[in-house]
């Protein structure tokens, strides 16, 4: 246990969670529901057409003179998910895809998952009660919270044999016979502090994160507000973090500033709002954090100097570059997919959440007569390694992640001459993840020439280049 808040008698557990496939009605979140199309019980199944691809292409096996042999050193995934067939089913090629390590503040979107996981279930909630109030809504998620604090030795589980063992008892999680206890200020989400709730007009409710009128993150909302406001510009001209500051604006503005601005204020207070407990039941219930595959996506820092530290990750323990914050290539590959396959919580969510991690934003001018900007308030080291090549790009989605090493996770679709025919054109879209390069003097130039090479690997898996391409 780390952090400097006191223990309370809440403990991890798993909470009720739904997500809407793309046709039907919602279902209960599981691996099944959530599999982005290439996770096993145990690991992943790569495509091996394009596994040998990249085997030749990035780590150069079977070349006779290498080039590029220090892209061996990075975890990485790719996949393709050119054309509605692939993007149905994706094609997966990686390197020690599903070794645990750091990731820096790309762990963020597991909070941003989490809190549009939160709005939904919300949501599904009042509709299947009949609910029709904040007050009633609320108490009704907080009673189903509660009953899964109970420990019902009736009802067991196994989640992982041993090393820790980690078992069920009822929805309450053990780690080898003993409950995991939870940050006081963290152990459950704030949920006032993050939503409105109205009537909706037909019966039922609308739940708006709370600002999210003010500045764009859910496209639920009616009337589309701005992509920023006077309140986060002023904030990021000051150019200080302060936790302070953050906490009295809008959950949307916190939102927006911990995603796209990176800003560790922001994420303690979007993470304390969201909890520990939301945040972890999420992950683990949506298979994007799984034991038997060796770790995944891990969320459990607020990431600001002096902030919380709750537990590492359970499985693997001791692992090498395990850290409050980390994940496989695999695990952030699986969630960047979901997102891109409008499977993440709902099509809704995903296009907020798209929206949020977009680097093509359009912020205009800070005042009349300034130029318009767009993009985005942070870098993506993939975006600076096409944009160094010349490289065009019609849509990019990334979160950078800087720590131990510089990381970074996108999805990315672009337009290219057809070979067959120059006159047409043809798209091409992939998720990309990259971690491990330690070239922070030269600003990531090994994600940077990563992200070069697999392009050109979904390139010639599409038939645009041949084998003999350089």
């Amino acid at each position: 246990m780390g952090g400097n808040v006191a223990v309370a008698d809440k403990f991890l557990s798993f909470l009720p969670h739904r997500c809407k496939p793309l046709a039907g009605a919602s279902v209960a979140v599981d691996a099944t529901s959530m599999n982005p199309g290439f996770f096993s019980a145990t690991g992943v199944t790569r495509d091996d057409p394009l596994q040998k691809i990249v085997d030749r292409r990035v780590l150069e096996i079977g070349v006779a003179k290498p080039q590029r042999s220090e892209l061996r050193e990075l975890r990485f995934a790719l996949v393709d998910l050119t054309g509605p067939d692939k993007l149905k089913n994706p094609k997966f090629a990686g390197h020690n895809e599903t070794v645990q390590g750091g990731l820096g503040s790309m762990a963020k979107t597991a909070c941003m998952y989490a809190a549009f996981q939160l709005k939904f279930d919300l949501e599904e909630l009042a509709r299947q009660k009949g609910l029709t109030t904040q007050k009633a809504l609320f108490k009704a998620a907080r009673d189903l919270w509660d009953d899964t604090q109970k420990r019902d030795k009736a009802k067991i589980t196994s989640i992982f044999p041993k090393g820790p063992k980690v078992e069920l008892l009822g929805k309450l999680v053990e780690l080898d016979g003993k409950k995991v206890p939870l940050p006081r200020a963290l152990s459950a989400p704030d949920l006032e502090r993050i939503f409105t709730v109205t009537p909706d007009g037909a019966g039922g409710v609308a739940v708006r994160f709370k600002g999210s009128d003010l500045i764009f993150v859910d496209p639920a909302v009616p009337v589309p507000p701005p992509h920023i406001t006077q309140t986060v510009r002023d904030y990021k001209k000051s150019g200080a973090e302060s936790l302070k500051q953050v906490r009295k604006f809008t959950f949307a503005e916190r939102l927006f500033l911990m995603i796209d601005e990176s800003d560790n204020a922001a994420s303690h207070s979007c993470i304390e709002n969201v909890s520990f407990l939301y945040i972890a039941s999420s992950l683990w219930q949506s298979d994007i954090y799984r034991p038997e595959r060796g770790g995944g996506l891990w969320e459990a820092s607020t990431h600001d100097k002096g902030g919380v530290r709750w537990i590492l990750p359970p499985v693997p323990r001791g692992a090498p570059g395990t850290d409050f914050v980390s994940a496989t290539a695999a695990s952030v590959a699986g969630l960047f997919t979901l997102l891109e396959q409008g499977r993440l919580v709902n099509p809704v969510a995903c296009a907020g959440m798209k929206h949020l991690t977009s680097k093509q934003k359009v912020f205009g001018p800070a005042k009349k007569g300034d130029p318009e900007f767009s993009g985005s308030l942070t870098r993506s080291f993939f975006k600076v390694g096409l944009e160094f090549e010349l490289i065009p790009f019609d849509r990019l989605h990334s979160k950078l992640g800087v720590g131990v090493f510089l990381n970074d996770a996108a999805i990315i679709e672009r337009t290219i001459p057809d070979p067959a025919d120059p006159a047409k054109k043809k798209q091409i879209r992939y998720v990309a993840t990259g971690f491990d390069d330690n070239t922070f003097r030269e600003k990531g130039r090994k994600l940077g020439r990563l992200i070069v090479e697999l392009d050109k690997c979904i390139q010639e898996n599409n038939g645009l280049i041949t084998p003999a391409t350089p």
